[in-house]
């Protein structure tokens, strides 16, 4: 159940179709369409359905295989005569993160070589037109550009329903081990930091090429989910907020720019994971460890991958200073932030880590729950005992920001704390941080808009998940049939799915409005103000 209300539609300014599925394989009586870019010339699709052009799997980086593993991205080589560009190129080795609600199984093909960009433009539309950059998450593990839940072709529809179309484009970058290793010899060598390199290397390919698909290099909005929206906050604020004009808006959903969860790791524990993963691959006796790992079977890298911690650096390049620092004294990129969270952030979170700390059946237990999990190191027990107090105040009197439809204790399983532990956690990783960016953002008069999603898709359960992680991925890209999920998380009850189908019509507009005219409250074709 969802209340319209809850879910801030009208999202704060702060300042001081029909059931078809988007085919990849559908070519209409014009013949595929071809672009030539800088690198040669590509054939992609023409989707007849949905009156849209695909161009998949396109080079925008040389291989990182062999010698070029574990070393920032290098340019795509050109070739010679025509590149068919008519399916997704494989993933990038991943380990399934196991979160209810994202990971899925997934059969598609798995390669090193899967730095791929993939664009999808209206067929008939030939001015320059916004761009719409989309950054998967994955927490740095798992995840493609491929995941038929982000496909970008309902978007693109939406969008020339509004009279205001976009171009659609999305990327793989590295993970696990393959993107975010880090240690002594890693950092000293300057290959920290990888993925992020790799995504900045997509953005550079678009400002480059986007051009020859009919896009507009200078109406480029960055968007990302989860890691997705970290990699989008550490844009914001790479090279010290220097703004190379790769990106003039950005959209961050449960994550942005206050990256503190995934920057506050100690050079001990990524030196222990750098010796944890020599041992795996047989490398722990080499007299150069990183050529040994460079030529180790890829599997077993994916393989120590699983069991590590992704590791970001302050490498003084693309990460400079802590984030918080960073936003402290304004050095980010001066765009237009629409940034959000879902209520209920932490249950999905909280119950992989369940079997581990089994439930939260005592105010001790979750007290000791916080002392593990504070990312900023240690906590006396006063701050525990205040924060305890404050959650049990949020249970006993529900707030806008609330549980919703998660019972605090849904039973022996989960423990009496379960649902205090649960906000305690979205708190610390996700909706903290989105409050600090926008505090930023608003001491130095630039335009950002916040949001709260409160939706409960089919796919969650309403007494332990509720509006969990990534439940409003679905409704930004309006994927109302739900193309790509192993459950629907559109109901299958028409009265409700209706309500379920506005919501998502609502979202996908204003992301929309968003991404072409830099406020999300021009959904209707004029400056509205929805509640």
């Amino acid at each position: 159940m969802f209340n319209f209300a809850c879910f801030i539609a009208w999202l704060l300014l702060v300042f001081a179709v029909d059931a078809k599925s988007p085919s990849t394989s559908s070519l209409g009586p014009r013949g595929p369409p071809t672009v030539t870019i800088k690198n040669g010339t590509l054939s992609g699709i023409f989707n007849s359905p949905y009156d849209q052009e695909f161009f998949l799997g396109i080079p925008y980086a040389a291989p990182p295989v062999n010698d070029l593993r574990l070393r920032k991205p290098q340019p795509a080589q050109p070739w010679a005569g025509i590149r068919k560009s008519e399916s997704y190129g494989a993933r990038c080795l991943r380990n399934d993160i196991r979160l209810a609600g994202f990971s899925q199984n997934v059969t598609d093909p798995v390669s090193e070589d899967c730095l791929h960009i993939n664009i999808i433009r209206p067929a008939t539309q030939r001015s320059p037109l916004p761009v719409l950059v989309w950054i998967h998450g994955g927490a740095f593990q798992e995840g493609s550009a491929s995941d038929g839940r982000t496909n970008g072709t309902f978007l693109v529809q939406t969008s020339v329903e509004m009279g205001t179309p976009i171009i659609f484009v999305s990327f793989n970058y590295r993970l696990g081990a393959f993107g975010f290793l880090g240690g002594l010899e890693i950092e000293a060598a300057g290959v920290s930091n990888i993925a992020l390199y790799d995504q900045r290397q997509a953005l550079h390919w678009i400002q480059e090429n986007i051009g020859y698909f009919g896009g507009d290099a200078s109406q480029v909005t960055i968007m990302g989910q989860s890691a997705g929206a970290m990699s989008v906050g550490f844009h914001l604020l790479a090279f010290g907020g220097r703004n190379d004009g790769l990106f003039n808006a950005a959209i961050a959903q449960s994550g942005g720019p206050y990256t503190v969860p995934v920057l506050s790791r100690e050079i001990s524990d990524r030196e222990a994971d750098f010796n944890m993963v020599l041992n795996k691959t047989g490398c722990s006796d080499s007299k150069d460890s990183l050529n040994c790992l460079r030529a180790a079977p890829a599997e077993l890298l994916q393989q120590a991958g699983s069991l590590l911690t992704p590791s970001f650096v302050v490498d003084g390049g693309i990460i400079t200073a802590p984030s918080e620092e960073l936003l402290h004294s304004g050095r980010f990129a001066k765009v237009p932030l629409l940034i959000g969270s879902t209520r209920n952030e932490g249950t999905s979170l909280l119950q992989q880590i369940l079997g581990t700390t089994g439930s939260f059946e005592t105010e001790e237990h979750f007290k000791s729950f916080i002392k593990t999990s504070w990312i900023r190191g240690p906590i006396n027990d006063t701050v525990t005992q205040h924060w305890a107090q404050l959650y049990a105040q949020e249970i006993n009197t529900p707030s806008t920001a609330g549980l919703g439809t998660v019972k605090p204790n849904p039973g022996p399983k989960y423990g009496n704390y379960y649902g205090q532990a649960t906000l305690w956690l979205g708190d610390m990783t996700f909706t903290a941080g989105r409050r600090f960016a926008t505090q930023a953002w608003a001491r130095e008069n630039v335009p950002s808009y916040s949001f709260l999603f409160d939706g409960v898709p089919a796919n969650m359960d309403p007494d332990t998940l509720g509006a969990a992680h990534f439940s409003d991925v679905a409704y930004t890209f309006r994927d109302t049939e739900g193309f790509g999920w192993e459950i629907n998380p559109f109901p299958a009850e028409p009265t409700l799915k209706e309500k379920h189908v506005k919501l998502a019509e609502l979202m996908s507009r204003m992301w929309i409005s968003f991404a072409t005219k830099r406020n999300p409250n021009f959904h209707n074709g004029q400056l509205r103000v929805t509640l």
